[in-house]
């Protein structure tokens, strides 16, 4: 028996008779090389799809400040900002699904060579969809959020070109799970343990 949260905050008892354990999804710090190439081919098609976009709202494909007065380098503050807080701010979307699916979320943080990084998650049971949804929210929302930015207000236009392929590139391992999951069949159910995900489908 699998135990998942439902909106009354009762606990929902999920038989897994007639299920079958299909695969375990490693979605941890730990990074493959193919999920390295991954990251690069993400940030850099990203990178140039932003840019495409500006300069098609624009007309131009550089980025130009005008300093007028104090309000003038919000743009700027916001870019060194978000160089460091993208990893943050993308966890916190993590939990931030996980609190729409009734969930309580956990942070972590570790080291991997030289870099840091942090994690979100909520172990427990999860309908396919449901974790598709967690694991491609950051993604999803971001990359939008970073082109209505483009469109409404072009000035930010350079904090988009670096938070959005930025973001991009720390999805490749969620992305890589919701595309493994989305090909098993709607009724299967994800175990989630300490950054792993567990596949059940039917039998």
């Amino acid at each position: 028996m699998l135990h998942m949260p439902g909106s009354s905050r009762k606990e929902r008892a999920i038989d897994l008779k007639g299920y079958r354990k299909e695969r375990t999804i490693d979605v941890s710090g730990e990074t493959s090389l193919l999920l390295t190439a991954g990251s690069f081919v993400l940030f850099f098609v990203s990178a140039a799809a932003v840019l495409l976009v500006y300069t098609l709202v624009t007309g131009t494909d550089s980025f130009t400040f005008t300093v007028s007065g104090p309000t003038d380098l919000l743009p700027i503050l916001a870019l060194i900002l978000l160089v460091l807080l993208v990893g943050v701010l993308h966890e916190g979307l993590h939990a931030l699904a996980y609190l729409l699916l009734h969930r309580r979320p956990v942070f972590g943080r570790g080291r991997k060579s030289l870099l840091l990084y942090c994690s979100c998650s909520a172990d427990g049971a999860y309908t396919r969809d449901d974790s598709v949804f967690v694991l491609t929210l950051p993604f999803v929302l971001i990359t939008a959020l970073g082109l209505g930015a483009i469109v409404l207000a072009p000035a930010w236009g350079i904090a988009a070109l670096v938070l959005v392929p930025f973001n991009a590139a720390g999805s490749a391992a969620g992305l890589h799970a919701a595309a493994a999951l989305l090909r098993s069949p709607a009724e299967s159910l994800v175990l989630e343990e300490g950054g792993a995900l567990t596949l059940f489908v039917p039998e």
